[in-house]
């Protein structure tokens, strides 16, 4: 791959307000990655209200609705056909990324027999 299609979109599915603190988390971890995405894309699944408060919330992100069906596959394929850059990352509404992620995600994606990359998950359990 070249470096021009080495940008990284990222995307975060939403569905409920519940989340809404660890959705403002998310948002932030990834915009304190020591490698940039292109973009950062919040899919709404299918609750205008949440739709308008992220719209409110982050005016760097690209907030879209789920044109698809309810649900996470929908949501993940509403996000990707909105996505610009040559790689796409997925972050859960209820996760951070370690401030390096998408750092060592692109030094993935350098060996060109490399079709996709996964990660170790850490909960951080309420109690």
């Amino acid at each position: 791959m070249t470096t021009a299609t080495l940008d990284i979109s990222v995307i975060i599915c939403a569905y409920t307000e519940a989340r809404w603190l660890d959705l403002i988390a998310a948002v932030e971890s990834l915009r304190q990655q020591s490698q940039r995405p292109q973009e950062i894309i919040l899919v709404i699944d299918h609750n205008q209200r949440l739709l308008e408060r992220a719209r409110e919330e982050f005016p760097d992100v690209l907030v879209i609705e789920n044109s698809e069906a309810q649900g996470l596959s929908g949501a993940r394929n509403s996000g990707i056909a909105g996505a610009r850059a040559g790689l796409i990352a997925f972050l859960d509404d209820d996760a951070t990324a370690e401030e390096d992620w998408l750092a060592r995600f692109k030094q993935c994606f350098e060996n060109p027999h490399v079709l996709g990359v996964g990660g170790t998950v850490e909960p951080e359990w309420l109690s």
